[in-house]
């Protein structure tokens, strides 16, 4: 006998009417960078998009050479016809690779920043640049965290960027998808500030930024975050400035029960009603294929400062076990109810381990796992701020 399985799947569908220019130009900013223009037709100015592009060049013997990855989160700057998409190039990646012209972009793609559905792409656009910056003539530098991230902006003392409102840094405590409140027992931490965004379903894009608004309040913060909050927390400090970039500590963002990978339920309305409840309904970044969307512009830089943690359900031979019955069917074990430990992983960032006998939430068979109170004593005492 044969049988057919079927299952609901979440994808979305944008208009196709994104079309890249046939040259991007450039323009000196500094004594390092580069500002690249990427004309785009059919996209307005002042549209948020993520970019991604690898800069080719040639070496000195005239052989095509790889010279950098360059992307980022990018507003459009409107234009006739279209707008442009703004990146910027350290000019010391073209000293570092001893590049010379022409120049070209290669492999480019914007994507829209809630789903990662790619809106336009082309194999290569010429680049091109008619003059550089001092840096590009310098001898070939180590590489910084300047050249990955880009030029750090200054602390600010207005409430528009970042303040200093609040004394000292603060431990941003962030619940996850959906959740009613702070999952952390408070007692457990010091220095700390609960993040709360109640019920509510969001891209990572959305939940990084409110994330980024709570925080301008402090000069610095690290995060302990559980479940989709470690996802938002990874994709803020990947693609805004923010206080994380100002924190001193051990460990910059730690977290529990992430998904990273995504997980079978966030496609499935019956099986995510079954945990949070119907009213925040499916979420497209926590799916496989979303997430795997979502995490192949993570670069290595930001998952280094990642450290995670997973959990499942305590597993005897005498009885049939799980977190929740109801989503049992749909993952594979081991899974605490909601993450599977397959799917928690999180590549080039620092596994903290698994642990049975935590589930995801309270309210399934095991504690919850933000309840264990010595993974969260190592996490205050580690945590950056």
């Amino acid at each position: 006998m044969q049988f057919i399985r079927t299952g609901e799947h979440v994808f979305h569908v944008l208009a196709d009417d994104v079309r890249l220019g046939a040259r991007a130009g450039t323009a000196v900013v500094d004594q390092t960078r580069l500002r690249v223009s990427l004309p785009a037709a059919g996209l307005n100015g002042g549209r948020k998009v993520v970019a991604y592009a690898e800069v080719w060049g040639r070496d000195e013997t005239g052989v095509e050479s790889p010279v950098a990855w360059v992307g980022g989160m990018a507003l459009a700057k409107e234009r006739k016809n279209g707008a442009d998409v703004e990146l910027m190039l350290d000019a010391r990646w073209l000293a570092r690779a001893g590049a010379t012209g022409p120049y070209e972009l290669r492999n480019v793609r914007l994507q829209d920043p809630n789903y990662f559905v790619t809106l336009a792409e082309s194999a290569a656009v010429p680049l091109a640049i008619n003059s550089l910056p001092t840096a590009a003539r310098a001898a070939a530098a180590e590489i910084t965290d300047e050249m990955r991230m880009g030029l750090r902006p200054a602390a600010a003392t207005s409430s528009a960027d970042f303040t200093t409102q609040a004394v000292g840094g603060k431990l941003l405590l962030i619940h996850g998808y959906c959740s009613g409140g702070n999952p952390f027992p408070t007692s457990q931490f010091t220095d700390y500030a609960v993040f709360h965004d109640p019920n509510q379903s969001r891209s990572h894009d959305q939940f990084a930024n409110l994330i980024l608004n709570f925080g301008s309040q402090f000069p610095s913060f690290g995060a302990v975050a559980h479940s989709q909050g470690g996802a938002a927390s990874l994709h803020l400090y990947t693609y805004y400035w923010s206080g994380f970039d100002y924190a001193t500590g051990n460990r910059l963002i730690q977290s529990v029960g992430t998904p990273y990978q995504g997980t079978a339920l966030a496609g499935n309305l019956a099986a995510i009603a079954s945990v949070f409840g119907s009213g925040c309904g499916s979420n497209y970044d926590l799916t496989y294929s979303g997430a795997a969307s979502w995490l192949a512009g993570i670069p290595s830089w930001a998952r280094a400062k990642v450290y995670y943690s997973t959990t499942s359900f305590t597993d005897v031979w005498y009885r049939y076990d799980y977190c929740s019955l109801a989503t049992d069917t749909f993952l594979s074990d081991p899974e605490d109810g909601v993450t599977e430990r397959a799917y928690g992983q999180l590549p080039g960032a620092n596994n903290r381990g698994h642990k049975t006998g935590w589930c995801h939430t309270a309210s399934m068979r095991d504690p919850a796992q933000t309840s264990d109170s010595a993974r969260n004593a190592d996490m205050n005492a580690n945590a950056a701020r």
